[in-house]
């Protein structure tokens, strides 16, 4: 049996390396994020993008805040399956790109970027537009950390949409167990980042039949030209690594899935704010995955004491595939819905 195995992936491999050799010539060249854009704000590694919307394009500007861990651009992957193409048809929209940070910014806590450079981006927009609020959408570790900003400054947040955001990591699956037995301490006294490829081979080992999954899949539907051209662009951004700067993710290991002090309103900043949820107002959209593995549906509800307005829609789809997938354009709409409303 085992050999019978080895044999069929081999073949699956032969396969998929000959297709890509064929493509990659038309493909290589596919962008990093399909809608125009233009760079309206920069510190350091970060920088305000703005997407470009048809003339005349009104309403409360939309902020979106994509995770930490990975590239931006997998919400605007490709034409076909771009959020932020939709969003920014029917209002002015912007996104902060966290870039690639590297050993320089391994002292920043985590609270820079979730109140810090949140709160720049918005005053950015706020001058740019004249308007005294924002809605605002975070993806995965994004989403929390667009929660912890709603908590914060709570006046400056209109609409708020969490899209696949861990708040409660009491119950985190896996990743809570990986938390517990990760040598937190160690990485902090001898690293100044968790190197992007790391953190990619970590969740090779939470899905360990992921690469056969995906090869069988390749094989199954290589011959369809849009299936080739969303494989490709999302193994450019699979390829594409982050590294997370080393405070941070020390205080994202510790306070958040050991500790679990955002859920318990225990959280501060490190300036001694707390980030409290019974402070926020923004009406809320909590957008699950119903076969999320790195943010079970558990993990994305909101603290018990978090009093705002909430609607929760639950799609079933994973944790990726919520953006690129099949129910991707329905999570698209209902986000779009929330907003309009």
């Amino acid at each position: 049996m085992i050999g019978n195995m080895d044999t069929l992936v081999q073949h699956l491999d032969a396969i998929t390396e000959n297709i890509m050799r064929k493509t990659a010539g038309a493909l290589d060249t596919y962008p990093r994020g399909v809608t125009p854009r233009e760079v309206v704000y920069n510190a350091g590694n970060i920088s305000l993008l703005r997407f470009e919307s048809p003339e005349g394009t009104e309403g409360t500007p939309l902020l979106i805040i994509p995770s930490l861990i990975n590239r931006w651009y997998i919400m605007d992957i490709t034409e076909e399956t771009s959020y932020i193409k939709e969003f920014a048809q029917k209002r002015p929209t912007y996104l902060i790109d966290w870039g690639y940070p590297d050993e320089e910014v391994g002292h920043l806590p985590l609270s820079h970027y979730y109140h810090r450079s949140i709160k720049r981006a918005v005053r950015q927009i706020c001058r740019q537009t004249g308007v005294s609020q924002v809605d605002m959408m975070g993806y995965c570790i994004g989403g929390t950390m667009a929660y912890a900003f709603s908590c914060l400054e709570p006046e400056l947040i209109d609409h708020l949409i969490l899209l696949t955001a861990p708040l409660d990591f009491s119950e985190a699956g896996v990743f809570a167990k990986y938390a517990d037995s990760f040598p937190i301490e160690e990485f902090s006294a001898s690293m100044n980042k968790m190197p992007g490829w790391l953190l990619a081979l970590s969740f090779q080992f939470v899905q360990p039949m992921g690469p056969y999954q995906k090869t069988k899949m390749f094989h199954d539907k290589f011959e369809s030209e849009s299936f080739m051209k969303l494989y490709n662009a999302m193994e450019r951004w699979i390829s594409d690594p982050v590294s997370f700067p080393g405070k941070a993710y020390y205080e994202l290991i510790t306070d958040l899935y050991q500790k679990n002090l955002l859920a318990q309103g225990q959280l501060t900043t490190a300036d001694g704010l707390p980030v409290n949820p019974a402070a926020r107002r923004a009406k809320t959209l909590v957008l699950n995955a119903g076969k999320d593995y790195i943010a079970p549906v558990i993990t994305t509800l909101l603290p018990a004491a978090d009093q705002a307005p909430v609607s929760e829609i639950t799609i079933p789809s994973g944790h990726i595939g919520i953006t690129t997938g099949k129910n991707g354009k329905t999570a698209c709409k209902n986000t779009i819905d929330f907003l309009m409303n």
